[in-house]
């Protein structure tokens, strides 16, 4: 199948999909004419790449993922291959995900204050001329995300 037929079936851009092929996430063959020619298992492979990318991993990350998940050899950089393993980088990304989990999360709660306040100040100044819209702030849970250690 083309490129064209790829996207379509993996809701991917034609232009995605290029860009997965520049950093080695996808490896088509190619005609004579240099068309780009794909097989059914890409549809698979570009839905794994898309899926690792939406959780968060860069490029890097999701190449190596792939090479274990598709137990293939890829090029990389030897301080990616050798020395820092695939499961600590992980650890380290999932670290950094809730870290900027927290971050949102007292940001939320600081904007939630902050409305209530504005909104209690503009009823207080209007003298009932302006009615501020009801707010409903939702109180903030943040669930620890656990971790095998």
């Amino acid at each position: 199948m083309l490129i064209g037929e790829l996207a379509e079936k993996t809701g991917a851009t034609v232009r995605m999909l290029r860009y997965y092929d520049q950093q080695g996430l996808l490896t088509p063959q190619r005609t004579e004419s240099r068309y780009r020619v794909y097989d059914e298992s890409d549809v698979e492979r570009v839905r794994s790449v898309r899926c690792l990318i939406s959780s968060g991993l860069n490029v890097r990350l999701v190449r190596l993922v792939l090479a274990h998940a598709f137990d293939q050899d890829v090029e990389l950089p030897e301080d990616e291959a050798g020395c820092v393993p695939l499961l600590r980088m992980l650890n380290d990304e999932l670290a950094s995900i809730d870290t900027r989990i927290e971050q949102l999360t007292r940001s939320k709660e600081h904007l939630g204050k902050l409305v209530v306040d504005v909104t209690r100040i503009m009823a207080e100044k209007s003298d009932g001329k302006c009615q501020a819209e009801p707010v409903q702030v939702e109180p903030v849970q943040a669930e620890p995300v656990g971790r095998a250690g």
